[in-house]
């Protein structure tokens, strides 16, 4: 017990959050992590068919890393890659020959050890690159969306031996569900015009509808904004708050040709193995009127905070989640780092520790 004390404080010196305050912390609330990587990866010896790793986390809340250590994890789970996240949950596919899909809520910090649940869905051959869940698993009505590489979307419910699969007539980045139209929506990679056909039927009757995603023509905004839109690479999200307001969100960045550039934090400098730098300039957001049939150009989004990366796109209240920073959109990549963009005085604060190439940047939202 006294290693284990000593070893406790230790961590605490270096800014790291313990096993033991987040198991206090989470029998109070849920709340958001970006997911970095696994360290410290050894067997144990008690059985043959896990590892025990330390799990490396950030908590935006308190602005600093989490290390969880003496995690278990099954070796199929280590062995997998992850694919994706969504209410909280974690989605990963087997690299073996196999091709097994399995979702997972024991890399969420607010799942108890007695709720850790490994979930197996049917083998998928294709390459995933986003996933989406109409329902947390625990619930019967979950249904899984899968969008791959291919021009596919595939769907299935845990317990399911197959998964059901409908041909999209084009390029497709990513699905997201909402919960306010009970729908998946698939969203276009480029934003060419598109006049084929907006539903896309599925032989299960019993599947949530699959809908292509047509986003309201902009309102005005200023010059200054658009700018930032003709003149950077942008990607466009769609996210709903949790009252069922939906959004518009370009996330767009720039390229920096230095080497070493330092983080707002006073962090440590950010080392690349390329003189480029892909960085985020700015989020330009779009509350979307259905009445009105327009997207509404805004700096105001009161209290929300959105949350975009390699995950399912997410808003959460900062009333709810103290030390989040409110009206701020949360930002997660491989190639640009972590930290938010505060929409009201359009500043960036990022964050970049740790460098590329050493995690998932994947964002946890609130576990359902």
């Amino acid at each position: 017990m006294s290693q284990l004390l000593g070893r406790i404080g230790k961590l605490s010196k270096q800014r790291v959050t313990c096993l033991s305050e987040l198991r206090s912390f989470s029998s109070t609330a849920a709340t958001p992590y970006l997911l970095l990587n696994e360290s410290n990866l050894r067997e144990t010896t008690a059985t043959g068919n896990e590892m025990v790793v330390d799990m490396n986390l950030y908590d935006p809340r308190k602005e600093e890393r989490v290390k969880i250590p003496d995690q278990a994890l099954l070796k199929e789970l280590q062995w997998s890659q992850k694919i994706g996240s969504s209410k909280g949950w974690l989605g990963l596919k087997e690299r073996s020959s196999k091709s097994t899909v399995r979702l997972t809520n024991i890399y969420n910090p607010c799942a108890s050890v007695s709720s850790h649940k490994v979930i197996t869905l049917p083998p998928l051959d294709d390459s995933v690159s986003s996933i989406s869940l109409s329902a947390s698993p625990n619930q019967q009505d979950c249904v899984v969306a899968a969008k791959s590489s291919s021009p596919f979307i595939s769907l299935c419910r845990p317990g399911d031996s197959d998964w059901t699969r409908i041909k999209v007539p084009f390029n497709a980045s990513r699905v997201s569900y909402s919960v306010r139209e009970s729908k998946f929506y698939l969203h276009r990679a480029s934003e060419k015009e598109y006049e084929g056909p907006i539903d896309l039927r599925t032989t299960c009757s019993d599947f949530p509808q699959v809908n292509v995603f047509q986003r309201f023509p902009n309102s005005d905004m200023p010059q200054s904004r658009q700018d930032q839109l003709i003149s950077t690479m942008k990607i466009q999200y769609l996210v709903e708050s949790p009252s069922g307001d939906s959004f518009i969100v370009y996330w767009c960045d720039e390229f920096s040709d230095r080497g070493k550039v330092e983080s707002s934090h006073g962090k440590r400098p950010y080392r690349s193995i390329s003189s480029r730098r892909r960085k985020p300039r700015a989020f330009v957001v779009f509350r979307q009127d259905p009445e009105q049939r327009i997207g509404s150009y805004t700096e105001d989004i009161g209290d929300l905070c959105i949350f975009l990366g390699n995950s399912e796109a997410f808003c959460v209240s900062a009333a709810e989640y103290p030390g989040l920073n409110p009206n701020s959109v949360y930002y997660a990549g491989l190639l640009t780092g972590f930290g938010y963009y505060d929409l009201s005085s359009n500043t960036l604060h990022d964050v970049i520790d740790p460098p590329p190439f050493s995690g998932a940047y994947l964002w946890l939202a609130p576990l359902q």
